[in-house]
């Protein structure tokens, strides 16, 4: 599920690996195309509230199926956007809840450590966080790790660009990535 439109350097790819950028979404999957990749798009590039409004319609409707069908995995790209602006914040924290007992898993991402439901965090299994110099942003970022926050905030700020840090909040590893060869 992805809330900007006109994003080429991300749908573009998409398509290329065999994704169908929809406009309207339909959770079952046909049986002779088991394999179709679907990533959902809203219909609308317009950003007033009726739109939004109507993005928010047909977010929720789409989670609704997921969770009903199951065995999905939902990507959700701006959680603070659709949480915020489309109002899904509660269908996404029942995905968060309890959409893995019914085979569903949710990828979420955001620009911001704010205004996200606790739940992301604190059902997340993986965490992936990128570099932020903003003290303050690192240092909630950390804290929602609940994972040795001085230690996560410290390398949160020092991050290069295009570097992140990895948590597994399983076995509580954290891992930092490394760019080489640019």
């Amino acid at each position: 599920m992805g809330v900007k439109n006109h994003d080429p350097e991300l749908y573009g790819p998409f398509e290329a690996e065999g994704y169908e950028l929809v406009h309207n979404f339909d959770p079952v999957v046909p049986e002779d195309t088991k394999q179709r990749k679907v990533l959902y798009v809203p219909q609308s590039a317009k950003h007033g509230t009726e739109a939004r409004a109507e993005k928010g319609r047909k977010f929720r409707a789409a989670l609704n199926d997921i969770y009903d069908v199951g065995h999905w995995c939902a990507a959700a790209d701006d959680v603070q956007y659709m949480v915020d602006k489309l109002k899904v914040g509660p269908e996404l924290e029942e995905l968060w809840m309890l959409g893995r007992s019914e085979g569903v898993t949710v990828a979420a991402s955001s620009q911001e450590p704010v205004d996200i439901p606790l739940m992301a965090y604190g059902m997340a299994t993986h965490l992936f966080l990128f570099g932020n110099a903003d003290v303050y942003r690192a240092k909630r970022m950390a804290e929602l790790t609940g994972l040795a926050r001085d230690i996560t905030e410290k390398v949160i700020l020092g991050l290069p660009e295009h570097e992140f840090l990895y948590i597994n909040r399983k076995t509580r590893k954290m891992l930092r990535s490394k760019v080489i060869g640019v």
